[in-house]
């Protein structure tokens, strides 16, 4: 469905077409509702907290219903300070960046791609002093560090890093003409999670009912 598609079903349904009871929403509400379900769908998708409790990678569906939003990225510009952990360097993420799926590197000493392993910075301090685990040139290590950027940790140089993620949905807009950029088998169920909210917000009696349909859509 295109946005102009979204909205209709909207309103459809919410007994709007056939001059039903429910309040009239302006087409600005309608595209808060249509994104916070684009919201909620995404995290309930990625993270397992959904009626299957599966998660993006643990079946083909979650893979289907989040195809669109997966985005390559790579870069050789990385950047170092004195706040840098030893053999650190800073690298910055993409403006859509969500979610990681895979991350790799070309370091200087190997031939191929080595992969990226993400580290809590309370299992860092644990490999970091500890004699027997030292690191070689084929594992990188990755710690979190703000909302912008990854550190990367090597012993020997990163010469580039290779990011497979999922990036934020787009925000729909009706009198911007943004449609959805989710895969088009999920637009009904976003459009009906948004009439869910609708009837909430409303407190119509309908509410328990439609969220049933949807749990059984799910």
């Amino acid at each position: 469905m295109d946005i102009s598609s979204m909205h209709t079903e909207f309103k459809l349904l919410m007994d709007k077409a056939d001059g039903g009871g429910s309040p009239s929403f302006l087409a600005r509400e309608i595209d808060r509702f249509l994104n916070a379900a684009i919201e909620r769908f995404v995290a309930k998708r990625a993270f397992g907290n959904n009626s299957r409790r599966t998660g993006f990678e643990e079946d083909q569906k979650r893979r289907d219903d989040l195809r669109n939003l997966i985005s390559n990225h790579s870069t050789t510009d990385f950047t170092s300070s004195d706040i840098s952990k030893p053999g650190g360097v800073f690298v910055a993420l993409p403006k859509d960046y969500r979610h990681s799926i895979n991350e790799e590197c070309i370091v200087s000493k190997a031939k191929n791609r080595v992969g990226v392993k993400p580290l809590t910075y309370d299992r860092y301090n644990k490999i970091t002093s500890d004699p027997f685990n030292v690191p070689d040139g084929n594992s990188v290590y990755r710690l979190d560090y703000s909302k912008d950027s990854f550190e990367l940790i090597s012993i020997v140089p990163i010469e580039r890093y290779f990011l497979r993620y999922l990036k934020n949905p787009a925000v729909v807009s009706f009198s911007g003409s943004t449609s959805c950029d989710l895969a088009g088998h999920t637009h009904r169920e976003i459009v009906r999670m948004a009439v869910v909210e609708a009837l909430e917000n409303i407190e119509d009696p309908r509410y328990q009912s439609s969220k049933i349909e949807l749990n059984d859509i799910e």
